[in-house]
């Protein structure tokens, strides 16, 4: 059986208790201080205080239900991700649904851009999309996002077929030199550039 290298007494526990119950009410330097009064490490500080069960928790195992939310409304901002969790009765932070969010790729994996993001890609200012869109040259939808009009008002969104059927319809808006070349040919070849 292995020794403790750092042997805990009732006194120890007491300072490490105190230690983490300032720990949550703000002080971020009291594990520190313990670690140094007690001569300890603070990984030995952390194994003691999950031995006493004062520690905290990891969050909950997110359920498929949970994970289908994410699925169907990542591409909002985290905080409305958040609130369509919360209508469906599940209770989770910001940042666990940003961690969440960007483990399981979700942003990566959405079918299509913002218009900012649109107009990276093709070089232009965004004021240029927006036009397009108003012009019916390119089919574009809201995003849900919920922000109000002061905000600047919901965020468009477009597809990779309707960016694919804009530049097929309207080649004469698309400056090749302003283009982001491989984006443009992994767009127009449905992703078989890239492979």
């Amino acid at each position: 059986m292995r020794k403790w290298k750092y042997v805990p007494s009732p006194a120890i526990d007491e300072l490490i208790r105190t230690a983490y119950e300032k720990q949550r009410l703000g002080d971020r330097l009291a594990l520190t201080a313990v670690s140094c009064k007690l001569g300890w490490p603070r990984y030995s500080i952390a194994k003691r205080g999950a031995e006493l069960g004062i520690t905290r928790v990891k969050e909950r195992v997110w359920s498929e239900r949970e994970e289908e939310i994410l699925h169907r409304y990542g591409h909002l901002p985290i905080s409305s991700v958040q609130k369509r969790l919360a209508l469906s009765g599940f209770e989770r932070s910001c940042a666990a649904v940003q961690v969440k969010v960007t483990r399981l790729k979700i942003k990566q994996n959405l079918d299509g851009y913002s218009a900012c993001s649109l107009a990276v890609a093709f070089g232009v200012d965004v004021h240029k999309v927006l036009r397009w869109i108003h012009r019916g040259l390119l089919k574009a939808g809201r995003r849900g996002t919920g922000r109000r009009s002061s905000q600047g008002g919901d965020t468009w969104w477009i597809t990779h077929r309707d960016v694919q059927r804009f530049v097929l319809r309207a080649p004469d808006e698309i400056d090749l030199a302003r283009v982001e070349k491989f984006w443009f040919l992994d767009l127009l070849t449905s992703g078989r550039i890239c492979r």
